[in-house]
Parts: structure tokens; C-alpha cells; sequence
């Protein structure tokens, strides 16, 4: 009867598997060439299992080395103008990320059953700019439980098919909107026309008085016939997201606090989402409010910031090389901007660095 002695580690293994092989090969006959070949494949099987935790484990190990570096990274501070421009670039796709999850998380919100009807659509009144916040639980539930997971939303609204608030997450947003009924809005008009998922451009929100884009959702419900679904479907209303990307703009300045470099994130059209350099205690000037279309109470005027459009917006239009994987220009005193476009919707959006050599 053969013992297997006692193997300490892996190396000693491979080792020990020759040896058996070795003392079973004395002691079996090897008759035929077929056997041989039996004890040869059943000693390269051992070979191979011992093997793999020996080379496939530090390889995952070293991948999740490599997220956590690359999770650090963003924490680090860059120091050289090419650790800038990789900064820039990571933040982009970063951006491009976290607007593309978003998108995933209302559309498939959107899907869920306690959002196909609208059976308090009658209660819809001026005193709530909606309805009642003791009505439609499961509705508000739902927002609520979207916006404890993600940052990078900051309300939630139903909007029924004629451009109403019917209810909205935090509850407070719905109640200090200054009107009920914002079908003058571009998110409306997109998604109404294109009965599809649609992202605005940046725009100044009633519901958080600060720049903003709409990610609005088409809800639909089936009808149904005598209790039978028929197969057709009608426009239940538009499920609504406001998002402001709070978790990139705490990422901007936590690197601006200390390295003093200006992030900057705009829309094809040059106007401002994100800039670490803009203080939220400006004042809304007159063309604010003009294109406010008077949405906001005069009251709340001077607790609004600006919709501003970025400065250089018109070099980054002459210069813009949408093949590079940047582009930089020097401004002036030792001052550099570098620029990379993303994709958001069908047009170009631009995060600018803006820093000092």
C-alpha cells in the first residue's frame, strides 16, 4: 500500500505527484503502451490543477490590485502636466459612465408596475404643484429608494402626458416648484416627440435652483380588455430624473482644494454643469431669468446661481480636434487648458482642466 507523505505547499505538489507516479509505475506493470500513456495524461491532469492555483490566483489578485490603484488614483494628486491629462481623461469617461448608469437606472425604474397607472390623476391641484405627498406611496418609494442609491440624482418626478407634475421625490422639490405644468421645458418636448428615453441640455432646475440636465422616460401601461391585455399601450406619463452629478462635483473639488486646478464640465452649447472655480452665492442676472421663462418666485431670486456660459467656449469650438484623445492650448501667464470631448446624447460635451504650469 503506498502513503502519500505530507505536502506543505504548492511547489512541493508537483513534486509529490512525480513521485507517486513514479512508486505506482513500480509497482503496476506497464503491459501495454496504452497504460503508459494513461499514467503520463493523469500525471500532466495533477500538473495542470496545481498549477493553475499557482498562477491564476495571484493574477486576480493582482486585477483587483489594479482597481484599487486605479480607485486610489482618483484621490491622488496629479503632478506633472501628463498626470493632468490622464486625470482629464479618466474623469471623462468617468462622466460618460456614470450619465450612461443613470440612464439604465430610470429606464429600468421605469418598468415598474407602480408606475403603469395614474389613478390619482384628478387630485393633480396648484396647493401641491401635484398631488398630495400621503398619496401614491409606492411611487414615491420607488423615487426615494433611486435616489438613496445615486448621488448623481437629485429629484425624481412623474409627469403626466400634458406636461403636469404629478409627484416628486424629495417631496420638498415638488412643493417649492413655482408652477405645476412645464411643457415649455426641452426635456418635455424631446421626450414627447421622439417617444424615447431623451437628455436635455443643461438648464437652470426649478426643482433644485442650480444648472441641471432631465433624463426623461416614456412610461407606458398596457390596456386592458374585459381583463384581457390587448397587446396595445397608452402613454402613462414620463418618469423624470434631475441630475446635478454631485459625486463627480465632490470629486473636482476635493483635487481643486489643493492642487487649485479649475474642472469644468459643459454642453455643446458652452454652458456650465460642473465648475470647481464658480461660488453657488451668485445672484441670477436678468438673462437668467429671461430664459427661466419667470419660472422661479421672486422671493427665491436671490437664492439662485447663474446659468453661465464657459469663457474660452469659443477657443475650444476653433481648436477642437475631435481625433485627438485631448487638446490643449496655452492662455496666458504660464496658464494651460486642456479639453476632451465625451459623448453625451448625439452631440459633444466638453470637461475642461484649466491649470497653471
Amino acid at each position: 500500500m503506498l502513503r502519500i507523505p505530507l505536502i506543505l505547499n504548492k511547489t512541493n505538489i508537483i513534486a509529490g505527484v512525480f513521485v507517486i507516479t513514479d512508486q505506482m509505475t513500480q509497482h503496476i506493470p506497464l503491459q501495454t503502451f496504452a497504460t503508459s500513456k494513461l499514467f503520463f495524461f493523469f500525471t500532466m491532469f495533477i500538473i495542470a490543477v496545481c498549477l493553475y492555483s499557482l498562477m491564476v490566483q495571484p493574477l486576480i489578485a493582482q486585477h483587483i490590485d489594479k482597481a484599487t490603484q486605479q480607485s486610489s488614483y482618483l484621490q491622488e494628486l496629479p503632478i506633472i502636466n501628463t498626470d493632468k491629462s490622464n486625470m482629464l481623461i479618466l474623469f471623462a469617461y468617468l462622466i460618460n459612465d456614470k450619465i450612461s448608469n443613470t440612464i439604465d437606472v430610470l429606464e429600468i425604474s421605469s418598468r415598474d408596475k407602480s408606475l403603469k397607472d395614474v389613478p390619482f390623476q384628478n387630485n393633480v391641484s396648484n396647493d401641491f404643484n401635484g398631488i398630495s405627498p400621503s398619496l401614491e406611496l409606492d411611487k414615491r418609494n420607488l423615487a426615494n429608494d433611486i435616489l438613496q442609491r445615486n448621488k448623481d440624482i437629485a429629484s425624481i418626478f412623474f409627469v403626466l402626458p400634458n406636461g403636469d407634475i404629478y409627484i416628486g421625490e424629495p417631496y420638498s422639490h415638488q412643493e417649492q416648484l413655482p408652477r405645476i405644468n412645464f411643457a415649455d421645458r426641452e426635456w418635455y418636448k424631446g421626450v414627447a416627440q421622439s417617444n424615447q428615453t431623451y437628455i436635455s441640455s443643461i438648464f437652470l432646475s426649478a426643482s433644485i435652483n442650480s444648472p441641471a440636465i432631465a433624463i426623461a422616460v416614456p412610461v407606458y401601461s398596457l390596456i386592458s380588455d374585459l381583463g384581457n391585455q390587448t397587446g396595445l399601450s397608452s402613454l402613462s406619463g414620463y418618469w423624470v430624473g434631475i441630475i446635478n452629478l454631485q459625486s463627480i462635483q465632490d470629486m473636482f473639488e476635493n483635487q481643486s482644494l489643493i492642487t487649485e486646478d479649475q474642472f469644468i464640465l459643459i454642453d455643446h452649447n458652452g454652458m456650465e454643469l460642473l465648475n470647481t472655480k464658480t461660488s453657488n452665492s451668485e445672484s441670477v442676472n436678468s438673462e437668467s431669468l429671461e430664459n427661466e421663462s419667470t419660472l422661479c418666485p421672486i422671493n427665491n431670486m436671490t437664492d439662485q446661481v447663474k446659468l453661465n456660459t464657459f469663457e474660452h467656449f469659443n477657443i475650444i469650438q476653433a481648436v477642437d480636434d475631435t481625433k485627438s484623445v485631448y487638446n490643449k492650448v496655452n492662455l496666458d501667464d504660464g496658464v494651460v487648458m486642456f479639453w476632451k470631448p465625451t459623448k453625451i446624447k448625439e452631440s459633444n460635451w466638453y470637461l475642461v482642466l484649466v491649470t497653471r504650469t
